[in-house]
């Protein structure tokens, strides 16, 4: 092991961006491999990825270690970037790609508007909390079995 918590943290990772796929078949019915590189969606891929960090160095180090408690400041801007911020920041997306389709029928250059913005940037709190989830799944299965 080159450093468990940098490897159990990416499988914590690479595990929410799986688990897109799935969720994103259950409620659309559409198999669609391209969830598991985007930012948005259900689990918190961010938010499982911070958690497992979090946890693991808490088991190990101790409540009371440095390391525990730079983690867990840097989950809490993690998670709140992540539902705060760039949810917002989806949202203003959605709203600009709407007047943008408004006005490009007025508009003589139409390839000006002809962009969209991404508008699955950040996450709903039930989005956060399978993030969560997975990431306190993924850390005790990481110290109880490796």
């Amino acid at each position: 092991m080159i450093n468990y918590f940098l490897e159990i943290s990416l499988i914590s990772l690479i595990s929410a961006q799986s688990l897109k796929l799935f969720t994103k078949y259950f409620v659309t019915g559409e198999w669609d491999i391209t969830v598991m590189f985007s930012t948005g969606g259900m689990p918190s891929s961010h938010t499982a990825l911070v958690t497992t960090l979090t946890l693991s160095l808490a088991m190990i180090s101790g409540f009371d270690s440095i390391e525990f408690a730079i983690s867990f400041v840097f989950s809490a801007v993690v998670i709140h970037d992540s539902m705060g911020i760039r949810y917002e920041a989806g949202k203003h997306a959605s709203i600009l790609n709407q007047i943008a389709l408004d006005i490009s029928h007025v508009v003589k250059k139409k390839e000006l508007y002809n962009q969209k913005f991404k508008e699955l940037l950040g996450h709903k709190p039930i989005e956060v909390f399978g993030g969560f989830v997975v990431g306190l799944i993924v850390a005790l299965i990481g110290f109880y079995f490796l």
